[in-house]
């Protein structure tokens, strides 16, 4: 997996990277607290990261309009 700031991502202009540069960033964050009350503020925005990331539409399934076309039928 190749890493990449949030600076970088945000500066990319897609949302989508700078998302997943922010989960990885609050994960990593995460990881090298101690404090509870920390780790609870933290689970809940990197929750609600992974919840923004998972309502974007698919970058893949919009470049195959077979696919595409599936999705809209669901």
């Amino acid at each position: 997996m190749i890493h990449v700031s949030v600076l970088e991502a945000v500066r990319t202009n897609d949302r989508r990277t700078a998302l997943v540069a922010l989960r990885d960033a609050v994960a990593e964050t995460i990881d090298a607290k101690d404090s509870a009350r920390d780790i609870a503020a933290l689970s809940k925005r990197l929750m609600e990261v992974m919840a923004e990331i998972d309502a974007l539409p698919d970058h893949e399934a919009e470049t195959d309009p077979v696919e595409a076309a599936r999705k809209r039928r669901s």
